[in-house]
């Protein structure tokens, strides 16, 4: 069976507590999915090339832990309970659909795209199980792991959870039709992470000349409200990054600037260090 996740781990011995997370940058498709999609619908929940755009953090001292296996299958940025309960075959009493499941998008995705299902039959609860316990879990708990031991030893840790977005919201989202800015970071409105780490990922991406938004339309979604505590040290926010600045969206391919979009990231990720070696004291 294919791992859940990768773990990279700095390649420096001063090692900070600052931990990226892309949670939808796997594609690998596990035996018992039996979808009745094309790849190319599986595709477009794919944040392909996020783990390699951020993989720069590793050489400033940080942590960058990716999924590989697709969101289409589950999905670590939902609630474990967050089931529709339409996908099941009986009902099922741990079933608590939030705003995610009623747009198709919950922790099992009933679209792919708009009236695209993603399945012709109802699943098991076994099959959900199977999902949670073999990659959902172990994803969730190598992060909770991480992000506890380097709190334990800093007495504060900065999560970045890691995404990207459509360069246009399609009938899914709630910005369908709407052309997106650059840059969105979602910190719960205020909520998640301190003002201060947020402005130093803003003015990071700002320098570098691109445009960028707060919480508009992306607030934050379930890794950053379940691992966020600002009152206990701990920080968590959410970049979505428009994929028209390095792929070209619809062939799933790096474009002609993903070199040089990847060296500005790469910036991003040297000021974050930065800021977080001068919260422990470096």
């Amino acid at each position: 069976m294919e791992p859940a996740f990768s773990l990279l781990t700095p390649s420096q011995t001063a090692v900070l507590p600052l931990v990226f997370d892309s949670p939808h940058s796997g594609i690998h498709c596990p035996a018992d999915f039996n979808t009745q999609v094309p790849v190319e619908f599986i595709k477009t929940g794919w944040d392909a090339f996020i783990d390699d755009i951020w993989q720069p953090v590793v050489e400033q001292g940080g942590y960058l832990l990716h999924a590989h296996f697709s969101r289409m299958y589950i999905d670590p940025n939902r609630a474990p309970t967050d089931i529709d309960p339409e996908l099941l075959d009986k009902p099922w009493e741990i079933c608590q659909p939030t705003k995610y499941s009623e747009r198709g998008m919950g922790l099992i995705r009933r679209f792919a795209l708009p009236n695209k299902p993603m399945y012709d039959r109802k699943l098991t609860q076994a099959e959900v199980l199977h999902r949670i316990h073999h990659y959902y879990t172990p994803y969730h708990q190598q992060l909770q792991t991480l992000l506890d031991a380097l709190h334990s030893q800093f007495k504060g840790v900065w999560h970045i959870d890691c995404h990207s977005m459509k360069s246009i919201g399609n009938g899914m989202n709630i910005d369908a039709g709407i052309s997106r800015p650059d840059i969105i970071l979602g910190d719960l409105d205020g909520t998640s992470a301190s003002g201060e780490f947020v402005d130093v990922i803003a003015k990071a991406f700002a320098d570098k000349g691109y445009k960028v938004v707060k919480n508009k339309p992306y607030k934050g979604g379930y890794l950053v409200s379940h691992y966020a505590d600002i009152a206990a040290n701990r920080h968590s926010v959410q970049i979505e990054i428009n994929r028209a600045l390095y792929m070209h969206e619809q062939r799933f391919e790096m474009n002609d600037n993903y070199q040089h979009f990847k060296s500005d990231t790469a910036y991003v990720a040297q000021q974050l260090a930065s800021y977080v070696s001068m919260q422990i004291g470096r």
